[in-house]
């Protein structure tokens, strides 16, 4: 009797001909799906490829989507910017780019509820709101308006937010797996934001890195 055995399918990088065309940045080792190139910082098992996002990427004008789940916030301003000039720049015309991100207003709404200094919770709230902002290895918490000015600085085009695990884009829906959809007073716990890259040239956007850099890296640097 012969046994059939499935061979496992060739993955292709985005860079061949007949490459896979969606990149997952910073999966991790848990969060490996099978229709994307996955990739991380790290040499995690399983996934395709070790790579800096904040680096020149590979594969210009190549991709349909890119994707990055939690993954902004652990990136200082600065390379946040450098992340979306070099996804947007490996994005074919009409690719397009998904991120979810924690909500600062969220994070604000519900760690800390201004009790009284001698309140019981007062000392334990202060803590959990440093956690917020700090733990985990967060770098920087985005609001809304900041988070859709940054895109669009950048060039992406048609910058649109969603609900948790929808889009109106087949391939981007569903795809969340980190929280939940959880808001309060119409604060999601978590951004989830799309753009598409258009006519508009991709880049540096220099009025606002120069403000990051004037209102927030000086000092975050001076005091190292």
């Amino acid at each position: 009797m012969t046994m059939l055995v499935r061979q496992p399918r060739i993955r292709y990088s985005p860079a061949h001909p007949e490459g896979i065309r969606r990149v997952q940045v910073g999966c991790g080792p848990y969060h490996i799906r099978i229709d994307w190139w996955n990739t991380d910082l790290r040499h995690f098992p399983n996934i395709d490829e070790a790579m800096d996002a904040t680096r020149p990427w590979p594969w210009p004008d190549r991709l349909e989507f890119v994707y990055a789940e939690h993954f902004l916030e652990h990136l200082d301003i600065d390379q946040a910017v450098d992340f979306l000039r070099e996804a947007g720049l490996s994005l074919r015309v009409g690719g397009r780019i998904r991120l979810s991100t924690p909500s600062v207003e969220w994070v604000l709404k519900t760690h800390f509820s201004f009790q009284p200094a001698d309140a019981p919770q007062h000392l334990q709230e202060t803590l959990q709101i440093n956690r917020a902002f700090y733990g985990w290895g967060h770098r920087f918490l985005y609001s809304r308006g900041m988070l859709e000015r940054l895109l669009q600085a950048v060039g992406y085009e048609d910058v649109r937010f969603f609900g948790y695990g929808e889009s109106d884009t087949p391939g981007l829906s569903g795809l969340e797996l980190h929280g939940t959809g959880r808001s309060v007073e119409g604060y999601p716990s978590q951004w989830i934001i799309e753009g598409a890259r258009g006519a508009t040239p991709i880049g540096t956007p220099a009025d606002l890195r120069a403000l990051f850099e004037r209102e927030l890296l000086t000092h975050v640097r001076a005091g190292h």
